[in-house]
């Protein structure tokens, strides 16, 4: 099944989100197991870029847009891994789970927010459908 998630590109010239798609086994029946297969994606992207370092592959040239619009965010890299770690599956899903039980990350799908429920969030999605996470920032400081 392909879903289709937003991400923010790089840069600040304006808020740049871009439909990008993701290819999961089967359809989430919750917004749990959307969370689930989604870490499971990410995890698998994050184990090939680090064998493609270990690999000692060399890096493509990049644009000078690219360049530039990683200079604006402060770090002009080539997307290798060098953290030779291997990541805990169980763990990063726990915590992704956790954030959205906690209200840190929301889920939107179609632009309609999934709610937040005590034990699992049923969830209608079908095939080309727009998700988007978004991770919320919890503002620190003191009043004087």
């Amino acid at each position: 099944m392909r879903i289709m998630i937003n991400l923010k590109q790089l840069g600040k010239k304006g808020r740049r989100v871009k439909p990008v798609p993701f290819f999961y086994n089967r359809c989430p029946g919750t917004v749990e197991e959307l969370i689930e297969a989604t870490v499971d994606l990410m995890l698998q992207v994050f184990r090939e870029k680090q064998e493609a370092t270990k690999e000692d592959a060399v890096p493509e040239a990049l644009a000078e847009e690219t360049i530039r619009d990683m200079a604006e965010i402060g770090r002009v890299a080539f997307g290798f891994v060098y953290n030779e770690t291997v990541p805990d599956r169980k763990k990063a899903v726990e915590t992704a789970l956790l954030a959205y039980r906690d209200g840190l990350v929301r889920v939107f799908v179609n632009g309609e927010e999934a709610e937040v429920r005590e034990g699992k969030t049923p969830l209608q999605i079908a095939e080309d459908d727009e998700v988007t996470f978004v991770r919320l920032a919890m503002l620190a400081g003191r009043m004087w």
